[in-house]
């Protein structure tokens, strides 16, 4: 995986951690996309960003194949300082 995002976008990250966070167990990439709202291409710049900063990681397969994705170590300590963050400082504003 070769990610290339110059800046991401840390409100994206943060729905992105948000999401991950919330679910609490794996999902596949089409579930994240989906709740996330971005396009294919763009969704997996940030996945794959993610994953190479050691927020997100690959957790298996399911029987069709999909991969599944979960926030690793560094993600729930990431989620914690940043969404916690954003929802204290913008009260009332949803991720």
């Amino acid at each position: 995986m070769s990610a290339h995002l110059d800046k991401p976008d840390l409100y994206v990250v943060a729905r992105f951690l948000d999401i991950l966070y919330e679910q609490a167990t794996p999902m596949k990439r089409t579930n994240i996309q989906m709740r996330l709202g971005l396009n294919y291409p763009r969704f997996t710049e940030y996945l794959e960003w993610l994953v190479g900063k050691e927020l997100v990681m690959k957790s298996g397969t399911v029987d069709e194949g999909a991969d599944l994705y979960l926030l690793g170590p560094k993600g729930i300590e990431a989620y914690h300082k940043l969404v916690d963050w954003i929802k204290e400082t913008m009260e009332g504003i949803v991720i």
